[in-house]
């Protein structure tokens, strides 16, 4: 059998074209790994959700819709000698009553919930940290949910070890008339924002009614953002025990998620009917 070998020209000039596109290939991984952290800011779905909710509520209200979604989606300076993994508990639960009892259940992604329902929402940190909750309404509007008087005493840093609700005590949160997706959103920081509570002061100030919007009743936005970041499994936790109206008792299985990093974000969406 005949063997042919390429000209010396030929073979130095294929040699070259491999080792540029190994460069090339090499350089486009490392583009795509830098981008991951603001793809979600960038893609037509968020702009599709800042612009819903620009025509819902005016322009200065959605710059600071989206002022808050990219300072949870921004990756947090953290000591990268620092490996241990943190812990913390996170539920979202429904109640309903029935013909005189009360029924409860752990809020999943996707279920559906109804005016019919109320709501509590349940943490654990395992070691100091700062916690802030929002709620993303139907129309896009942003409920700041804790820290808040009106739901806790608790303010922050928290605790370790020690579990909160939100509402306290016996109170549970009801939902408002409304069909379409909302979500709950859970952000922990190491040390604490100072950017986040700036914002939750903003949403707490406004009077959603007076805003310039287009003189139109809100519209259910297509999409509720979902973020979840430095997350690195979840699994079931203990029991624990949450009160009902009428001083009746209820437990639940937590869910505790395993957290690397200077911040959590967890996200957790339900439909509305």
């Amino acid at each position: 059998m005949q063997s042919h070998r390429l000209p010396k020209n030929t073979r130095t000039l294929l040699f070259v074209f491999i080792t540029i596109s190994i460069i090339t290939i090499g350089a486009e991984s490392s583009l795509v790994a830098s981008m991951q952290e603001t793809k979600s800011v960038r893609d037509s779905s968020f702009k599709s959700f800042i612009k819903q909710v620009n025509h819902n509520y005016g322009k200065q209200y959605a710059s600071h819709v989206e002022k808050l979604f990219k300072v949870l989606l921004r990756k947090e300076k953290h000591d990268p000698s620092v490996t241990e993994q943190r812990f913390l508990e996170f539920d979202v639960l429904k109640m309903r009553e029935t013909a005189g009892t009360f029924q409860t259940a752990v809020i999943k992604n996707g279920n559906m919930i109804s005016t019919r329902d109320s709501c509590k929402i349940s943490f654990t940190p395992r070691e100091r940290c700062s916690i802030y909750i929002f709620k993303i309404e139907t129309t896009g509007k942003i409920f700041p949910l804790f820290p808040r008087k009106e739901f806790s005493l608790q303010t922050n840093p928290l605790p370790p070890n020690r579990t909160h609700f939100v509402p306290s005590v016996k109170k549970w949160l009801r939902f408002e008339k409304g069909y379409g997706k909302e979500a709950i959103i859970l952000s922990a920081f190491t040390k604490g924002s100072h950017e986040i509570e700036k914002l939750m002061r903003y949403f707490n100030s406004l009077n959603i009614e007076n805003l310039p919007a287009n003189n139109e009743k809100p519209k259910p936005v297509n999409e509720a953002p979902i973020i979840s970041k430095g997350i690195n499994g979840s699994k079931k936790s203990v029991d624990r025990k949450l009160r009902l109206p009428l001083d009746e008792l209820a437990s639940f299985t937590a869910t505790e998620y395993i957290w690397e990093g200077g911040k959590l974000v967890k996200t957790l969406w339900y439909k509305r009917k």
